[in-house]
């Protein structure tokens, strides 16, 4: 009998993973007025992944890591930011691209992106490598691209690692462009050779993933689509 996992989308790039033994939650900006979940609705999570450093994608990792004792597994730079905000050095993990963890019932690899980690830390700016992870679950692996731009290392981590599932960027967060517009995000899906595609990175309502869909219509691809609105949930049996 194979894992069911369920992922709950929590508006923008933030979702949820739940299976049998493992929690987790990915770039938890959790925007009030899309969203009803707050931090307490995360009390359980064994793991916290954060792709870079933006407010939007850092979101409320340190209150759901304090609270929670969960494991923050981020970039450098993030990491260094969170300890400086008091989370302990052994509560936090550092990734770069071609890293591998193996976490309890769960594989996770650091893919590269093309895009930045630019924040404010301790009245400073600071730069580092934006990442995307892919984790590999015993019954499927389900990749988030994380912010990025289209380039063609992307068809390669399709086919060397085969995932069944992405996340990818479709649109732009409130006030900003998109680093990866639905025509794009429908490419990468198609070079990712994938069953499902979830859109993430868009505002409610303004009709981007629907886009997305169009366009992957246009490339006559075999992925299938699954729109979530903030609080839905897919579950994968």
């Amino acid at each position: 009998m194979s894992e069911e996992l369920t992922i709950e989308y929590e508006g923008l790039s933030a979702f949820s993973i739940e299976s049998s033994n493992t929690s987790l939650i990915v770039d938890p900006w959790l925007e009030p007025a899309w969203i009803d979940a707050t931090v307490d609705d995360f009390e359980h999570v064994d793991y916290v992944f954060v792709t870079h450093g933006a407010h939007d994608h850092l979101g409320s990792t340190y209150e759901i890591a304090d609270r929670s004792g969960a494991t923050v597994i981020t970039e450098p730079a993030v990491a260094d930011h969170l300890t400086s905000l008091g989370l302990s050095d052994d509560q936090v993990q550092s990734m770069v691209w071609g890293n591998r963890l193996e976490l309890s019932e769960l594989g996770v690899r650091a893919l590269e992106t093309s895009h930045i980690s630019y924040f404010e830390s301790q009245g400073e700016h600071v730069t580092g490598t934006a990442l995307g992870f892919l984790f590999e679950f015993e019954s499927r692996t389900i990749y988030y691209l994380g912010d990025t731009a289209l380039f063609s290392d992307l068809e390669m981590f399709g086919e060397r690692y085969d995932p069944d599932v992405a996340l990818l960027p479709v649109g732009a967060a409130p006030g900003a462009l998109a680093p990866l517009p639905p025509d794009e995000a429908a490419t990468a899906a198609d070079w990712l050779d994938i069953t499902t595609a979830i859109p993430v990175h868009y505002v409610p309502d303004d009709g981007t993933p629907e886009v997305f869909e169009a366009e992957l219509g246009d490339l006559d691809s075999d992925v299938n689509s699954f729109i979530l609105e903030p609080g839905e949930s897919l579950t994968l049996s």
